[in-house]
């Protein structure tokens, strides 16, 4: 049975109680000033509909928790969750992203990999850790140095072992960048209609949450290459293929 209050279900207990591994999501959002009007609209609406979708992913893998940790860049880096924070946490502490400024995402890639690290966001649980899955939305061209931050993040097994997904907004989106950063051309979605975003986001986010805590080796594929499959196959009209609940705005 669905339960549709927000903080119902096991994420009442402290994470820490619950004999249960650990993915945190981890979402990178450009916040440049291009991102102003309806592309940074959607994003917020977006991060919304988030904890729903993470407690109902949760709620079809009991032995996994799914925690999220967010992080703004444009000319500086903001992480809005100080530490991974449940989906009840998450909804009482966001607050809307605002956009201005330039696109360091090499600062971003950088503080990510401070992050994704056990001194940080991944050793609180001592139960373990799932590989951890990353979303990045970006419209932009990266206006400072990204090639060494990268270079140093790979080295991080975190990130080598991650779902990694990227969002190319607009045409002035450097999607040779995003792919370097994910791995390949596939794991990026290019949006050309701001009010994609929203529900693209919904969609990963149930992809990527359901495959990291749910995917059998025996399949054949990497949690990665299953999460891709699942990207290449949707449709505009239908663009869900993975069950993601109904989320009412008024709930927030």
């Amino acid at each position: 049975m669905e339960n549709n209050n927000i903080s119902g279900g096991r994420y009442c207990e402290n994470i820490e109680a619950v004999a249960a591994r650990t993915m945190v999501l981890f979402y990178l959002f450009d916040r440049s000033g291009s991102m102003s009007g309806k592309k940074i609209a959607s994003v917020n609406y977006a991060m919304r509909d988030i904890p729903k979708i993470v407690m109902d992913v949760a709620d079809g893998a009991p032995n996994a928790n799914i925690v999220v940790a967010a992080a703004a860049f444009s000319t500086d880096v903001e992480w809005l969750t100080p530490k991974p924070q449940t989906p009840e946490e998450f909804m009482n502490n966001w607050h809307d992203i605002t956009a201005e400024g330039l696109t360091a995402l090499g600062a971003a890639l950088s503080s990510l990999n401070e992050k994704m690290s056990r001194k940080a966001f991944l050793g609180d649980n001592p139960m373990g850790y799932l590989a951890p899955g990353i979303i990045i939305l970006s419209d932009g061209e990266p206006t400072d140095d990204w090639e060494k931050p990268l270079a140093e993040l790979k080295k991080n097994n975190w990130f080598k072992n991650a779902i990694k997904i990227a969002f190319a907004v607009g045409d002035d989106a450097n999607k040779q960048v995003l792919a370097q950063i994910c791995g390949s051309q596939e794991a990026i979605i290019t949006i050309d209609d701001p009010e994609k975003i929203r529900s693209y986001i919904k969609f990963v986010t149930a992809a990527v949450s359901k495959t990291g805590t749910t995917s059998q080796a025996a399949l054949g594929e990497t949690p990665q290459e299953q999460v891709i499959n699942q990207i290449q196959s949707m449709d505009d009209n239908t663009p869900f293929v993975v069950d993601i609940p109904v989320i009412d705005d008024d709930q927030w």
